[in-house]
This record gives C-alpha cells, sequence and structure tokens, in this order.
C-alpha cells in the first residue's frame, strides 16, 4: 500500500496489517495505553511524556476548560468533509485556544502537547512527534515553528485526504478490528505508519539498510 505524508513524501508498505500487528505485541505502549478503553489525561505517561503530577493538573485545567472547542465534536471522517476553509477555521481555534495555551506551562513543549490532546480525543487528534516535525521543517516548511501549529496541523489533514491514504486506512481499520485489536482509532494507525516509515528511513540511511516491509 501506499501513503503519502504531508502531500510531498510517499511511502510503500507492502503488509500494513502485520506492521501494525508486529508494533501492537512488540511495543509495551500497545498494552498499557492502546488497549484503555477510556482514556484520562494522566494515562499520557503511559505513551512516554513524562509529566510531572502538577503539571498534569495545570494541563487538565486547561483541556477541560476548552471542551467546547469545535474540533473536539467531530470523528475524523467528519472533519475531513467539511469545507477545506470551515475545517481551517477550526484548525486555527484549536491552536489559539488550547495548544497555545498548553505551550506556555514550563517543561510541555508541542509533542507532548499533541499526546495530550491525542489521548482525550484519539479519533480526531493525531500526535505529532518530533520526528514528523523534523520531517515537516525539512521538506515542507523550513520555517515552521510551534507558535503556527495551525499550519501543520492543516497540512496533516490535506495530507489525508490526498490519494488513497483515507481508503488504505479505512482498510486497515477493519482488518485489524476483525483481528480484535482494539481502541486504535484511524488516526493511531496511521501514526504508527508514518513513524514506522520515518525509523526505518533513518535507520537506512545511517546504516545502509534495505528494508523489504518499508520502502
Amino acid at each position: 500500500m501506499k501513503f503519502f505524508l504531508f502531500s510531498k513524501i510517499s511511502f510503500e508498505i507492502p503488509d500494513p496489517i502485520a506492521l501494525i500487528e508486529c508494533y501492537c505485541y512488540q511495543n509495551d505502549f500497545y498494552a498499557k495505553y492502546d488497549l484503555l478503553k477510556d482514556k484520562k489525561i494522566e494515562d499520557v505517561n503511559k505513551i512516554g511524556a513524562r509529566i510531572k503530577k502538577e503539571v498534569l493538573l495545570v494541563c487538565k485545567i486547561i483541556t477541560e476548560r476548552t471542551k467546547s472547542v469545535n474540533i473536539f465534536k467531530y470523528n475524523l471522517e467528519q472533519f475531513l468533509s467539511m469545507e477545506k476553509k470551515d475545517r481551517n477555521e477550526q484548525i486555527k481555534e484549536l491552536n489559539e485556544f488550547v495548544i497555545q495555551e498548553l505551550l506556555k506551562i514550563k517543561g510541555i513543549g508541542f509533542s507532548t502537547t499533541t499526546k495530550i490532546l491525542h489521548t482525550l480525543y484519539p479519533k480526531i487528534i493525531p500526535m505529532i512527534d518530533n520526528p514528523i516535525q523534523k520531517k515537516y521543517r525539512e521538506v515542507i516548511n523550513n520555517g515552521w515553528t510551534e507558535k503556527r501549529a495551525d499550519v501543520i496541523f492543516i497540512d496533516f489533514y490535506n495530507n489525508l485526504k490526498m490519494g488513497s491514504n483515507l481508503k488504505n486506512l479505512n482498510y486497515i481499520f477493519k482488518e485489524v478490528s476483525k483481528n480484535n485489536i482494539k481502541h486504535l482509532s484511524k488516526i493511531r494507525i496511521f501514526d504508527i505508519l508514518w513513524w514506522s516509515y520515518l525509523k526505518a528511513e533513518k535507520l537506512g540511511e545511517d546504516k545502509g539498510i534495505n528494508w523489504n516491509t518499508i520502502k
């Protein structure tokens, strides 16, 4: 299957179902984090956030106060089906009223912010970890900063509509669900796929490895 990342980067995974399964049984994050049905903000530490208790309390106050932000009302398909202008306005709202407020907290960076929001809203908010931020700066926008979080989110969602991305994610979601792999949203599945691709790419460049599973 062919996937696109920020519309300019393409990668192929011959057997994405096997890759997802491999991730789930080899990575402790699945058993400790993904398998939780109803996650609380504290569960973000189970995926490596390492946020102190007192800092988490401040984060919780902000996320509780901003529950009415429009984007949180939708699932992925509903959000992607919106007119581009309306979707972008909701992303800007998310950035202004939630992301930038969380970033004001000492010790909370953009990657951690997206992990918090994904924990609370896994069907719509992606985790945008450091490797994908680095790739975004290198290939798409070398002047990007955390203050323009809306820009990377806009490009992320536009990318999901590109080519066969959403069609492939819908297929993978159905197949892993048949195997009783629970609580992986389509957003989370894409997170595992692009993370695996970027990790494979870096190891390939550093060590000269030619992978058969990710190209």
